[in-house]
Parts: structure tokens; sequence; C-alpha cells
């Protein structure tokens, strides 16, 4: 009976996240409609990364995870050293800053998933129109070892971008 409640608490988790990934696709097409082109499959500026899987203990990689581009859809499988090949993403862009200190990145959302894991969410990825990020690593963990909640990992700002607006906007003591 406890594993059966488990497992609801766990799939009730999976459709709450999915639902606020949604909401938050929804949001950012409609504060920037420029994003617009990119959920339909539109042409825009690129980046690539590939992406690294790995267990969250030993750092094994894991064959066969599943690696979900929110903003294409898209779904990409690491090989057997825990690698996915190069993948092609939009570079979409935080204007919110334009006017304070412009952001020289793009920012995507990837969802990574494998059987007997807890589901992983890293938003915020960083991506450099035209250039190759490789290797963003992802630790997964086992769900008889850990809490069955979904990971959700938020990447900060770059260091020299926090730095330059730091010092922008600090006072004269």
């Amino acid at each position: 009976m406890e594993k059966i409640k488990d497992k609801r608490t766990f799939l009730a988790a999976i459709g709450v996240s999915a639902l606020l990934l949604l909401g938050a696709i929804v949001l950012a097409v409609s504060v920037s409609p420029s994003a617009l082109p990119v959920f339909w499959g539109g042409g825009g500026k690129t980046a690539r990364l590939t992406v690294l899987v790995v267990e969250g203990y030993t750092e094994t990689p894991i064959a066969d995870a599943a690696v979900v581009v929110v903003e294409t859809g898209k779904t990409y499988k690491t090989d057997t050293v825990g690698l996915t090949q190069i993948i092609e993403v939009p570079v979409i862009k935080d204007t919110r800053y334009d006017k304070i200190l412009q952001k020289p990145w793009g920012e995507i959302t990837l969802i990574i998933y494998k059987e007997g894991f807890i589901p992983y969410a890293l938003f915020y990825l960083q991506v450099l129109e035209g250039q190759t990020r490789e290797g963003v690593k992802i630790l997964l963990f086992e769900h008889d070892k850990t809490p069955n909640t979904p990971f959700s990992i938020i990447e900060g700002p770059s260091r020299i971008w926090v730095n330059a607006l730091v010092e922008k906007y600090q006072p004269d003591y």
C-alpha cells in the first residue's frame, strides 16, 4: 500500500511539474513574442550543446537517458558514455535587462528522464550564439536512494555579467 501511495505522489509531482513548465512556456511567449517562432520551429539564432548524464553518487555514465529541449520539444538520447550527440538549440534572449546591462547569451530549459531515476529539470541554461557548449553535466539519482521529488536546478548568470552589474550600481560611500 505504501508503494502505491509513493507512486501516486511521484506521478502527481510529475504532473504538477509538467503543468508549471507549460505555464512557464506560455508566459515566456506572452512576455516575449519574439520567442514564438522558436516554438513553431521557425528560424532564428542558434547555439549547440552536448549533455553528459551520470549517476549522481558515482558519476557512472548513464546510457539511454532522454534529454528534452523544452523550447523545441525534441528529445535526444545519451550514448554508452552518457553523452548526447551535438544538439542545436535556439538562442532565446532574456531582454528584461537590456536597458540595464544586456546579457550576451540566450537561455533554454532541459528536462532529463531515465527509468528508475528522478527527473531533472535545468532552467536558464546559458547558450551563446554560434558556439558549442560541451558536456553540460547532469547528475541523476535513483528513486530508491533519494526522495521522489523531481530536481529543479537554475543556472545562475555569468559571474562576469553579475560583477559588471554590481559594479555599475554600486553607490559612492
